[in-house]
Order: C-alpha cells, then sequence, then structure tokens
C-alpha cells in the first residue's frame, strides 16, 4: 500500500482517489496540499479521453492537466490495489486534519456527491475547490465549497447571481467584483491563501490573467460565453 493514499469513493463509472496525506505535494502555486484524482474506472487518462466529467468542459481547449504524468500514474497504482478505502473512524482523519486538501488536481469535482465531499472538508479545514459544471442546477450544493470556473465578465455574473463565487481566467481587465490572485501579486501559494473555498468565505471573486499558451484560448473561450 502507498502511505498517505486512499480511495475516497466509486461508483460504476468513477473512481475518486486522495493522495499525498503522507507526503503533500511540492507545486510551486498549490503549495504542500493533499490532490484528489477524480478518474474514469475504465480508462487510463490521456490528453483525449481525460478524467471523470471532463467531457464538454469549456476549458477543454488549454487544460492545464498533464494527463499522462500524475493522473495516469495515480490511476497505474489504483488498478494494482495500492490504494485502501479512506476511514473517517480512524487515524487517517487525523493525516488529513493537518492537510489542506485540493478538490479535484484532475477530473470534474460534481462527479462525487456533495455530501461525500463536505465531511472530508470539515476534516481538513482548508482547501480549493473549481467546477466547470456550476451551470447545472442540480450541482448547486457545490457552491458552498466550490469555485465556479468563468471565463466571461458575463458568466462570473451569472455565476454570481446563482450563489457562487467565481474564479476567473482574464483576457477581460479585473473588475470592482474581483481581486488578482494572491498567487500572482505576493508569490503567495494556495495552501496558504484559503480564498478559493467556494461560499464558505465571505470575499470578492477571483481573477488571474490569460498568460502563455493559454492567452488565445481564453479569448476564444470568452467570445462563446
Amino acid at each position: 500500500m502507498v502511505k498517505g493514499s486512499f480511495i475516497l469513493w466509486s461508483n460504476l463509472k468513477t473512481v475518486v482517489l486522495m493522495t499525498g496525506l503522507w507526503k503533500p505535494s511540492s507545486n510551486t502555486k498549490t503549495g504542500r496540499m493533499a490532490q484528489t484524482w477524480i478518474l474514469r474506472k475504465s480508462k487510463p487518462p490521456n490528453y483525449k479521453t481525460k478524467g471523470a466529467g471532463c467531457r464538454g468542459c469549456p476549458a477543454d481547449p488549454f487544460c492545464y492537466v498533464r494527463w499522462e504524468q500524475a493522473p495516469r500514474q495515480v490511476y497505474k497504482s489504483y488498478k494494482a490495489g495500492k490504494y485502501k478505502a479512506f476511514d473517517m473512524e480512524s487515524s487517517d482523519v487525523t493525516l488529513l486534519s493537518n492537510t489542506p486538501l485540493r478538490v479535484g488536481a484532475a477530473g470534474e469535482p460534481t462527479e462525487m456527491p456533495a455530501h461525500h465531499w463536505q465531511p472530508l472538508l470539515q476534516v481538513a479545514g482548508k482547501w480549493t475547490g473549481y467546477t466547470h459544471k456550476w451551470k447545472v442546477p442540480s450541482n448547486l450544493p457545490y457552491r458552498t465549497f466550490c469555485m465556479a470556473s468563468v471565463h466571461s465578465v458575463h458568466e462570473m455574473k451569472k455565476a454570481n447571481a446563482m450563489g457562487y463565487r467565481t474564479y476567473r481566467v482574464g483576457p477581460e481587465p479585473i473588475t470592482k467584483d474581483e481581486i488578482m490572485c494572491p498567487h500572482y501579486t505576493h508569490n503567495v501559494t494556495c495552501d496558504q491563501c484559503n480564498l478559493c473555498m467556494g461560499s464558505a468565505i465571505k470575499a470578492k471573486n477571483i481573477y488571474a490573467p490569460a498568460h502563455g499558451a493559454r492567452k488565445n484560448k481564453a479569448k476564444e473561450i470568452q467570445c462563446n460565453t
């Protein structure tokens, strides 16, 4: 078994895995966080198939996840039987209580029922969460712990009206209802920031400028929203 790695939930099509409780990620943007992976049970992830819930995602053309790397290795370890089921009545909880949780390092969080996420987040105390499926009416419970991932000011306003806080990648300029992601202004990591916890906290929406290879794709998304 891999220390600090667990099966959180599964059904016939999807499995949700958690890694990094023993040795959290050293990602330069997120900092030391445990990771969750929302994957298809029957298909190893790659850039074409991606993860569970990714079909129809508006960010598909510029998805930041390197599906052939960490997600694929996590999937292989799961298939090899190296992860045990997370037990809320055991010392597993102690590990989680010391580690901020990344809700969806890869895959769509709404694939796992909200009532399964919520006890885990209560234990973790700190987390980040984002969903591209915020427009689906039945997904409203996720607004309490996920940011709505949006790509235009119009979408931001629509998501806010539904009770979501938002995380928006440019290219439109920042608005009075947003603050710049502190990683870009003060090099703050996600495990230290705690602003992307959905409506669980009272704060403005978050904005990040479109940059690098994704900039033109972000403009295309904006034009179609």
